[in-house]
């Protein structure tokens, strides 16, 4: 090889080295990372093993912990449009969702991995007022606040993998609410509407990654 294409080689890789730096430094998130004290794993969970989120347009479901649009203190869950994983050069998103049960009667119970910090106050949950947050089990009075059940959408909306989630205590759907000019849309419970009449009760748990973190730094690709 002479020296003119060594030295053009060379300047390649050192451009696809740099480009390959910025984009890892892309995926580093401030808030999260200084929330937690420690990270508990260094090892990323298999690709297949756990789901995220997503509503009927893709929008991320974000909770504390989760993501830098949310404070440690915020216990809420929300959507958040047009943001996804370790995408956004502006924000990060965080998110995973382990599913804890799956009992012959068809209820589930999600846990938010993800939140490491919170002494186990990570479960989807839905509360008497209808404000869908993270809480432990232990605190809540009924289990059923944590149990959820899927039903198949009419055929002309079954596609996705897309699917109507009912909190067993309430027998009212997961739903994205407007949250006035805000740019989080409050995730909550609705009267059910099986006919398609409200797509935003759509949602479901995909078992899909895109370069999601399960520590601060480290992730999968």
């Amino acid at each position: 090889m002479s020296c003119g294409n060594l030295r053009l080689l060379l300047l390649l890789l050192s451009v696809i080295f740099t480009f390959a730096a910025k984009g890892a430094l892309g995926l580093k998130s401030e808030l999260l990372c200084n929330q937690c004290s420690g990270c508990e794993t260094i090892k990323c969970p298999p690709t297949e093993s756990y789901p995220h989120m997503t509503a009927h347009d893709d929008s991320l479901i974000a909770g504390a912990l989760q993501s830098d649009f949310v404070s440690s203190e915020d216990r809420g869950v929300y959507s958040v449009p047009d943001i996804k994983g370790g995408e956004s050069s502006k924000y990060n998103t965080y998110y995973g969702w382990e599913s804890t049960s799956g009992s012959v009667s068809g209820y589930h119970r999600f846990r938010n991995y993800m939140d490491k910090c919170s002494q186990g106050q990570s479960y989807l949950t839905v509360d008497q007022q209808g404000k869908v947050r993270l809480r432990s089990l232990s605190s809540l009075d009924d289990l059923g606040d944590a149990d959820w059940k899927s039903f198949n959408p009419p055929k002309e909306l079954n596609h996705r993998e897309f699917r109507y989630w009912v909190n067993r205590r309430t027998g009212k759907c997961l739903t994205v609410l407007p949250n006035g000019k805000a740019e989080k849309h409050v995730v909550g419970i609705a009267d059910c509407r099986f006919d398609g009449s409200n797509p935003f009760q759509l949602f479901a748990f995909r078992f899909h990654y895109h370069k999601a973190f399960c520590c601060c730094n480290v992730h999968n690709n």
